[in-house]
């Protein structure tokens, strides 16, 4: 068969890929040059002939690219690959006795690091920058915002990447002075250069200033969720160590654990603590923390995929045991046909080959049911899967290897099933099956305990993932109607960056948004707008801060807190209440006294026995760090005028049990006394309308301002607050599925042992009839036999559901994984469902004519 030949060459290609990455690379130079000599011949010099040959050609790394997408199983390239970047990664916190967690560095701080070698192989940095991308400096072309990652060299070598294209940038070029060059990634070359080979060479622009791209990264490689990287160009001489603006992530040696780098990690704090903490002494304590990248970045979601697959084992486990249980009864059924067959001289293995054709045909049509309706699935489940969690380049989708996948599995255990129980009935021989056959009230008793086996698994199985499910629903249902202290329902948010270069002065911010505001507001639809540093859901910026005339629990009198810089309507916008004083004015301005705002938790915390009111802080410009990197010059002091009700940050990277911990104290100040915080703004729009449908209006005011400005980041508030519940989300949704099809699955199992034991006790029940007894007796007798099964596998599961649903803690919010409620109501609806199965064939048996019982045979 054509599938079958397909098949089995994507096996050879499988393994031997390098094998056949060589060949192909050796075909391709192998044409090249039978070309540049043909050139040659025709008069073109050695170098004219080799250009020509490759512009005629095509890029030869983009053609094999494409052929190795061909060779199908091209996603366990790309897994490996995932894996070989995670692998061994870890990022690196620091933290001091008087200190919170700081996930930020200074280039003195990082070069303590780089230098230590005993368990790693090296250390990069990193710093987070947003841009607008041109191409052209007098007329901007399809203006874009991307995120840039200023990095340090190395950062290739670490990882084992290469370029695709070009080269990555070298350490020349990744210090003081050096040359404006960029990296940029393959997402970014396929959608905005078209694949373009002659790309390496060209002058992009990043908020005007120009870089040349040197390099062209691999697919589903990025730097960090960037789509450009430049040179850091740190300074190895610096002694600032205040100026924490870097992230630094290290390669562990090979074979060695995150916490097995602990040692020479806190060996090294130690040693920077006695040299620099008489001058630094936030060292006092400090140590450095080790975080497995991986775990970070996958967060709850690692939780949601473990899920997956345990979800999918138990469902295959629950399937198995009824192919199994329902072959068994069906093969015991034809016992006396067998015996029949072999007492007039049938061969045993003529009819197991006759077995195994009916459960292969059966298996077959299964597994091709089986695959339609799983390519139907995939779409829907897929888009549950939350964005931040699937790579842009990923594509789900079926193909030949899942269809010969599907159909093997199914095959495999048809077979394995239907034939092992027709082997046993063939060794009892011709007797047995045919004392069987005049005997038919008698049950196989060996099958009878095997298939009474077989359901009470299914049964216990199906509580563990109906358990599952019901925890699930429990707790999204408390996650969706938790208090989140502003109201994300027809809000339109999307950020817009001014860049430097083109609005130098804070005044010219300033204007920009007052006047994108003003014409934002007159659009029909829009009830509100505002603007703000950071959003609701975003990662919230920070700032240090200090309390004139008081010393906080600190190693330097001085404390961070949630920093934004917002308009006046931010808080009606968001609909966040005030709880006392006012809130921000027009007349808050440049001129006037600066003023903030905070929430409750800062009030409690910095001013637990007294009135916020009217008290004083003083921003710092010590350490800052933002979402968006800025920095803010100069420290203030200023006035608290208002305090506003605490609200739940929901950010994309949370975890659901920091929705236990209390709100995080945070200032508010008006963004006309700091406009230079507001350079990266977003904007956030209560609408009357479906907010989706006000994107292109805001778009074209945007454009009519500055005709080289992009917005980025259009999403509804409503969309961004759900995407920190996406894992518990898909997990509902996943464990929903599975259990209700382990629950069917269970009791069709369930059935079918009841009515094979009807069937087989039909002349004993015309019997009983016969000699006086009641419907209802024989409805208890029956029933009888399938309620101790469903018990039994009650209490199984319900231990098993005990232990199992403990490794689903860290999804669950406001229930506890032994939670009595959801235990009884699985309970319920186990014993419902099953017994409803068991009845079903009991009502039948009672309505037997005792006659034709008699009769039966």
């Amino acid at each position: 068969m054509l599938w079958v030949q397909r098949f089995w060459l994507r096996l050879q290609t499988l393994f031997g890929r390098n094998r056949s990455a060589e060949r192909l690379h050796d075909e391709i130079q192998f044409h090249l040059e039978q070309q540049i000599a043909e050139n040659v011949a025709a008069g073109m010099s050695r170098e004219e002939a080799r250009y020509a040959a490759t512009r005629a050609f095509g890029n030869p790394t983009v053609l094999k690219e494409e052929t190795r997408d061909t060779w199908g199983w091209i996603w366990l390239d790309q897994v490996a690959q995932d894996l070989r970047y995670g692998i061994r990664l870890l990022l690196l916190a620091q933290q001091s006795r008087k200190q919170a967690e700081l996930w930020r560095f200074s280039a003195a701080e990082y070069f303590d690091i780089a230098r230590l070698h005993q368990s790693f192989d090296g250390f990069f940095a990193m710093h987070y920058w947003t841009a607008t991308l041109s191409e052209n400096l007098e007329r901007s072309e399809n203006p874009e915002r991307v995120v840039v990652l200023r990095v340090t060299s190395n950062i290739f070598a670490l990882d084992g990447i290469s370029t695709i294209l070009g080269r990555a940038f070298t350490p020349d070029e990744d210090r003081p002075g050096g040359p404006n060059v960029a990296v940029i990634s393959h997402r970014l070359w396929n959608k905005r250069f078209v694949r373009d080979a002659s790309v390496v060479g060209k002058i992009i622009r990043l908020n005007g200033i120009p870089y040349t791209i040197v390099g062209v990264t691999p697919r589903r490689y990025a730097y960090w969720g960037a789509d450009v990287a430049i040179p850091l160009r740190l300074d190895p001489a610096s002694n600032n160590r205040s100026e924490r603006n870097l992230m630094v992530a290290g390669k562990a040696k090979e074979g060695l654990a995150v916490e097995q780098t602990g040692p020479a990690l806190a060996e090294l704090a130690h040693r920077v603590e006695a040299e620099y903490g008489a001058a630094y002494p936030e060292y006092a304590g400090l140590f450095y923390k080790p975080i497995d990248v991986r775990r970070g970045v996958a967060g709850d979601f690692r939780i949601a995929l473990y899920m997956l697959m345990g979800a999918v084992a138990i469902l295959a486990l629950v399937t198995s045991a009824n192919i199994a249980s329902l072959l068994l009864a069906r093969t015991m059924a034809r016992a006396g046909e067998i015996g029949t067959r072999l007492a007039i001289g049938a061969m045993p293995g003529r009819l197991a080959r006759q077995f195994l054709t009916e459960s292969a045909l059966l298996s077959v049509i299964a597994g091709a049911i089986g695959f339609v309706g799983g390519a139907c699935a995939l779409k829907p489940l897929g888009a549950l899967i939350p964005a931040r969690y699937v790579w842009e380049e990923t594509d789900l989708r079926t193909n030949p290897t899942a269809f010969a996948l599907s159909i093997s599995g199914a095959l495999l255990l048809g077979v394995l099933f239907g034939l092992a129980p027709a082997l046993f009935v063939l060794r009892r021989g011709v007797g047995t099956n045919l004392q069987q056959r005049r005997a038919r009230s008698v049950t196989d008793r060996y099958g009878g305990r095997m298939r009474t086996g077989l359901v009470l698994l299914e049964m216990a199985l199906a509580f563990v993932v109906v358990m599952g499910a019901g925890l699930m629903v429990r707790s999204y249902r408390r996650l969706t109607s938790m208090d989140l202290g502003f109201q994300p329902d027809h809000v339109l948010t999307m950020r817009i960056a001014l860049p430097e270069l083109k609005y130098a002065d804070p005044g010219q911010v300033a204007n920009f948004f007052r006047e994108l505001l003003d014409r934002v507001r007159a659009l029909p639809g829009i009830v509100d707008v505002a603007a703000s540093s950071v959003r609701p859901v975003d990662a919230a910026g920070a700032r240090d801060f200090s309390i004139p005339g008081r010393s906080l629990n600190t190693a330097t009198g001085i404390d961070k807190a949630g920093y934004r810089v917002v308009t006046p309507e931010y808080f009606a916008v968001i609909q966040t209440p005030l709880r006392r004083g006012r809130s921000f004015a027009e007349q808050d301005g440049p001129n006037a006294p600066h003023v903030a705002i905070v929430n409750e938790s800062f009030a409690r915390t910095y001013f637990a026995n007294e009135d916020a009111m009217g008290k004083q802080i003083r921003l710092e410009n010590r350490y800052i760090s933002t979402a968006v990197g800025m920095e803010w010059p100069g420290s203030d002091v200023v006035q608290i005028v208002g305090v506003i009700g605490d609200s739940q940050q929901i950010t994309p990277f949370m975890s659901v049990h920091d929705l236990y911990n209390p709100a995080a104290p945070e200032i508010f100040v008006p963004f006309l006394q700091h406009p230079e915080g507001g350079r990266d703004m977003a904007l956030l729009l209560r609408t009357e309308t479906e907010p989706g449908t006000l994107t292109d209006p805001i778009r074209r005011q945007v454009l009519a301002i500055d005709a080289d400005q992009p917005v980025y980041e259009v999403q509804t508030l409503r969309e961004m607050t759900e995407i920190a519940f996406g894992p518990t989300r898909l997990c509902l949704v996943i464990l929903g599925i599975f259990a209700g099809a382990a629950l069917v699955t269970a009791c069709v199992g369930l059935y079918a042992i009841v009515s094979y034991s009807v069937s087989q006790r039909t002349h004993e029940i015309g019997i009983r009839m016969a000699l006086g007894a009641k419907q209802r007796d024989v409805l208890r007798m029956v029933v009888g036999e399938g309620i101790p099964v469903i018990a039994a596998g009650l209490v199984v599961g319900l231990f098993a559901a005990l232990g199992m649903t403990r490794l689903m803690s860290s999804l669950l919010y406001g229930v506890p994984a032994s939670d009595g409620a959801t235990l009884l109501a699985v309970s319920a609806i186990l014993m419902a469902t099953a017994t409803l199965a068991v009845y079903i064939p009991a009502r039948r048996a009672i309505g037997v004519d005792p006659i034709e019982a008699l009769r039966y045979e």
